[in-house]
């Protein structure tokens, strides 16, 4: 499994804008296969979003990171100081299923 976390920014919008933006990529992220878990925050002392995301592989992480979707959102003018970075967590097999049968 690969956790994603996407921090960043959100400039020319209102509170209320940027908050409907930031869920509304939150949704989009959604319908990719091999997402096994998403989560979206506001960090009230910096106003700055982060997103989590829990992918099943390495190339569900990919195929995200190479979607229209994602093109979109880096591109975005009102999208600044954006930071992406994911991490690999090993689970053995008794931890795959109790992870699993927790959820």
């Amino acid at each position: 499994m690969y956790i994603q976390t996407i921090t960043f920014d959100v400039t020319g919008m209102t509170e209320q804008q940027a908050h409907y933006y930031v869920e509304s990529l939150r949704l989009g992220i959604s319908e990719f296969d091999g997402l096994a878990a998403h989560a979206r925050v506001r960090i009230p002392s910096s106003g700055r979003y982060a997103i989590f995301c829990t992918w099943e592989s390495r190339h569900a992480l990919r195929a995200f990171r190479h979607s229209d979707t994602y093109a979109r959102f880096v591109l975005s003018p009102n999208v600044a100081h954006l930071r992406d970075r994911d991490e690999a967590i090993e689970q053995d097999a008794a931890e795959t299923k109790t992870v699993r049968a927790a959820a």
